[in-house]
């Protein structure tokens, strides 16, 4: 089994003996790559239903690409896995129930079958899939539903909000959901607040050819998968005071913070803002706890890490040389949070301050030290300024994509190139 490690990474690495400090700091959960022996193994078991809208937008070259891509993952998948499909328009229809992979042949033939239709039931062809999952829930597994639609949720159940805590329902009894948004006309709000209440990947697909890539990628990742339902607590000690959690993540019914699934090999970052007043040598000023599912293993997981720093006069402090990588980390989760401001500037109808909150995202990048992050950023963030004049509703989902990688397991075509 792969145990996380806890990191305390301070912009400065002290704080004031004699004064307050606003002490900004990256916790960084690293994994190490799983060690030789348990890459020889095989992967956890899958236990999957992949939900395709077949609603009437999805006509044509939609449809074929995904029939394309789900082919491809009944062709991966194996005797220790199973899979269902279902399809919905206006109506669910559960094409193959679930069922253990012996043979991808009579799911390719149900695949080839599925034609487009009318409207888009999308919650209800989630929960169809869902069920499909739950209903051979085993935690030794991996248990997940792969959602896949080009529209907005027109019937049924359409309320963002009340799909966002059905999913995170399941989420609870452990089973997650990926949402796959395709083309241009899907609802991003909708299928981020999905992927991120389902403890699964977000991706935002703009060409049906990029789905073989999007499966294959999901099946690596659940095969690098190490920790599922993975929270973080975080608690202020003697006086300090907790002032904001960077990467706007979402609150558990505990008070703790959602995090993306723990992979083998990758590492998360959560910024944290702490308030100190004048400090003592040696006191604690903070207590940060982990816990997370690990496949196969039954039991909640946890680990605590605690944190104290030297302490110095207020006028050495402001001497001390700042980390250049938490500062970049840092960074890009103000950028991440300046996009989420120009979504709000879009949805108001204000281009120009759209614009402002992401001129001010690339004046962090350029004011920093030259690396192939900040350049990256900063053309992203120069994209997405070309292309506000142009193409609303794309730089809207582009900026929704990006804004969320603070939070959420994000697919991005790039991952593929790594």
């Amino acid at each position: 089994m792969v145990n996380p490690t806890l990191r305390f990474r301070p912009l400065r690495p002290a704080v004031a003996s004699d004064g307050v400090t606003d002490l900004d700091l990256l916790v960084t959960i690293a994994c190490d790559d799983l060690p030789p022996e348990q890459q020889a193994r095989p992967r956890p078991p899958l236990n999957l239903a992949l939900v395709i809208d077949r609603s009437g937008s999805m006509s044509g070259r939609k449809l074929s690409y995904a029939r394309k891509a789900a082919r491809f993952l009944a062709g991966e998948l194996t005797a220790r896995d199973r899979l269902a499909i279902v399809s919905f328009d206006d109506k669910v229809r559960v094409v193959v129930p679930s069922t253990p992979v012996t043979d991808p042949k009579p799911f390719i033939a149900a695949i080839d079958m599925i034609h487009s239709g009318g409207s888009t039931a999308l919650f209800d062809g989630w929960l169809a899939g869902a069920l499909q999952v739950a209903d051979h829930l085993d935690p030794s597994q991996l248990n997940r539903v792969l959602l896949l639609s080009d529209g907005q949720a027109n019937a049924g159940l359409t309320d963002h909000q009340e799909i966002a805590t059905k999913v995170a329902g399941l989420t609870a009894r452990g089973i997650s959901t990926s949402a796959f948004g395709l083309g241009d006309g899907f609802d991003e709000d909708l299928m981020g607040a999905m992927a991120s209440a389902g403890d699964g990947t977000l991706a935002f697909i703009e060409s049906p050819s990029q789905l073989a890539d999007l499966y294959a990628s999901e099946l690596q990742g659940l095969a690098s998968t190490v920790g599922n339902r993975v929270s973080i607590g975080v608690r202020a000690k003697n006086g300090a005071r907790l002032l904001d959690v960077l990467n706007d993540l979402t609150t558990t019914q505990f008070g703790n913070y959602q995090l993306p699934n723990l992979r083998a090999g990758q590492e998360l970052n959560v910024g944290l803002r702490l308030h100190l007043p004048a400090w003592q040598p040696n006191q604690e000023i903070a207590s940060v706890r982990l816990a997370w599912d690990a496949p196969g293993n039954g039991g909640r997981q946890k680990q605590i890490a605690h944190l104290t720093l030297p302490v110095v006069a207020s006028a050495d402090l402001a001497g001390l040389e700042v980390d250049d990588g938490v500062v970049e980390q840092l960074a890009l989760l103000e950028a991440n949070r300046a996009r989420r401001r120009a979504i709000e500037e879009l949805d108001r109808g204000n281009l120009q301050a759209a614009h402002l909150c992401l001129n001010a995202a690339s004046a962090l990048f350029a004011a920093m030290p030259d690396s192939a992050v900040a350049r990256r950023e900063l053309q992203l963030l120069d994209e997405k300024k070309a292309l506000l004049q142009e193409d609303r509703n794309l730089t809207r989902k582009r900026l929704s994509r990006e804004s969320l990688r603070s939070s959420t397991r994000v697919w991005e075509e790039s991952d593929e190139q790594e």
